[in-house]
């Protein structure tokens, strides 16, 4: 008996013997195989969840801890998305309103460039119809037998201007004194204005 007694004292001392031996050593050697794994960027935690996921109780509890990520992950990703558009309906109806703006500045210089074309053609009108009245001026003061071969040379164009600025008398003398042909094209064209 006291044998025996001895025996299980024994065996109680060597208990924690090899709990010493064999489990703290395999503790640390698991411990520092993780920390490589880690160093070397290998995800230890993720590849044992998906391990786990295979064993029939282990499973149920992965599951629900992943379903509980995955569901706050989709809201979150919901609320980014709902951010996202809200933000690209702000940044549309501010890409139309520049685009208004745009056009209303378009048409405006097609306004503008009209105006200034409608603008220098009448200074050209004025400035020729200036120019004109005074080669219009200066045949009346001449003789008709002088303004004639002038105005036959000229123009028909501008010769009709000026002749349609001179007086009748003067007209019908200068008229006389030129060419038939001439007298009688510039004559109905006088006539047609």
């Amino acid at each position: 008996m006291a044998k025996s007694g001895y025996a299980k004292q024994n065996k109680m001392k060597t208990f924690p013997k090899v709990i010493f031996a064999i489990f703290i050593p395999f503790i640390f050697l698991i411990t520092f195989t993780m920390i490589v794994l880690t160093l070397l960027g290998f995800n230890v935690f993720e590849e044992a969840e998906k391990y786990a996921g295979h064993i029939p109780g282990v499973s149920q509890i992965v599951s629900l801890n992943q379903e509980g990520a995955s569901s706050k992950e989709e809201e979150h990703y919901q609320e980014m998305l709902a951010n996202k558009e809200t933000e690209i309906e702000n940044l549309q109806r501010e890409a139309d309103s520049k685009q208004d703006q745009i056009t209303a500045l378009e048409q405006q210089i097609l306004q503008l460039e009209a105006d200034l074309e409608e603008a220098r053609s009448e200074e050209e009108t004025g400035a020729e119809n200036s120019k004109v009245e005074e080669m219009a001026q200066s045949f009346q003061k001449m003789d008709a037998d002088e303004a004639a071969p002038i105005i036959e040379n000229m123009d028909e164009d501008l010769a009709v201007q000026v002749l349609t600025l001179v007086s009748s008398e003067e007209k019908g003398e200068i008229l006389g004194q030129m060419k038939t042909e001439t007298a009688a094209s510039v004559a109905s064209r006088l006539i047609e204005e």
